[in-house]
């Protein structure tokens, strides 16, 4: 058998139902099934993962992987030594991809052959989540999540939109030059790789038709403790590269200070957040509007919770081992 043209890549922890509608969404690929491989590596699930994966194996080419727990940016090193194709792509457990995704991140990269060029796709939410308040807010209003407002089909964009799970690029081009740094266990683990690979060249190009959709909705709590590890990463990347550029994209410029002052009143922040979410979604569930200052209100306080999280997991790492190690 040929060897593939792309390899689609997971990093997955405990998802199962969700990595299954994934891979579902493998099986009706434009690209043939001869022309791409599937890695999945487990990292350390204890849910049914492995099962999953094994339904797949008559129907698509596709390699399983179990290691112990590591972080993601070890799960994906893993799923990147173990790919064949030239071209691997970075898949989210909790994405559907569009039947076309693989085949115009393929043709992206045809385009644009130079091994310095990454494919950023793009992630729609799914209908059922789309109207849910915080996930517009994270992803159209605050952009926390993804900021695809802000870009343009086929703009040329720099290391911090290498976006982990819907990015592609050349699979030597990471081996020569560099791959996921495993001192991260969640967040930066993309930003990171990228800016060190902006060194030798790296840019990205947005293809707005390699589409997936997200279908996994989170709730303001889950997407608070995400900011808290993100900031904890934050401020690890900024360690690692002491510049004014990543100090400025991480926001750790006066961490320790702010997280003083902030400290005192985040349980404030929190519930503050949490009432005004919870009326939103009361007058939502009763069919009445938002007017437009209880929607500012809610947008403000979901902000500031999100801001407070961040800034106390960059306070926390900054007081940790890891960091001191880094130092």
């Amino acid at each position: 058998m040929n060897l593939p043209r792309v390899s689609a890549l997971f990093s997955t922890f405990n998802r199962a139902p969700l990595l299954r509608r994934a891979l579902e969404g493998l099986l009706h690929q434009t690209l043939h099934r001869d022309e791409f491989e599937v890695i999945v590596v487990d990292d350390g699930s204890s849910d049914d993962t492995g099962s999953v994966v094994r339904e797949f194996e008559p129907l698509l080419q596709v390699k399983y992987m179990f290691q112990e727990n590591m972080g993601l940016a070890a799960g994906k090193n893993t799923a990147l030594h173990l790919a064949q194709a030239p071209l691997v792509v970075f898949m989210d457990d909790d994405d559907i991809p569009a039947p076309n995704l693989l085949e115009e991140h393929l043709a992206a990269h045809l385009k644009y052959p130079e091994e310095f060029y990454a494919v950023l796709g793009h992630t729609n939410l799914d209908e059922g989540i789309s109207n849910d308040f915080l996930m517009h807010y994270i992803t159209q209003i605050g952009c926390f999540l993804f900021c695809y407002p802000r870009i343009q089909h086929e703009e040329i964009l720099d290391y911090t939109y290498f976006w982990g799970g819907r990015s592609s690029c050349k699979k030597d081009f990471l081996i020569n030059n560099g791959i996921f740094d495993p001192i991260f266990k969640f967040g930066c683990e993309d930003i990171e790789l990228g800016y060190r690979l902006s060194r030798c060249g790296l840019k990205v190009v947005y293809n707005r038709n390699a589409l997936s959709t997200m279908i996994r909705k989170i709730s303001l709590l889950e997407f608070c403790k995400r900011a808290e590890k993100q900031g904890f990463s934050n401020l690890i990347f900024s360690q690692m590269h002491p510049t004014k550029e990543v100090e400025a994209w991480c926001m750790t410029q006066n961490i320790v200070t702010d997280w003083e002052t902030l400290g005192k009143h985040h349980a404030i922040l929190m519930k503050s957040a949490l009432d005004l979410d919870e009326i939103a979604r009361i007058r939502k569930n009763n069919g009445l509007e938002l007017d437009e200052t209880t929607t500012h209100l809610l947008h403000q306080s979901y902000l500031n919770s999100i801001n407070a999280h961040r800034i106390k997991g960059s306070y926390e790492a900054k007081m940790s081992s890891v960091c001191n190690e880094i130092q």
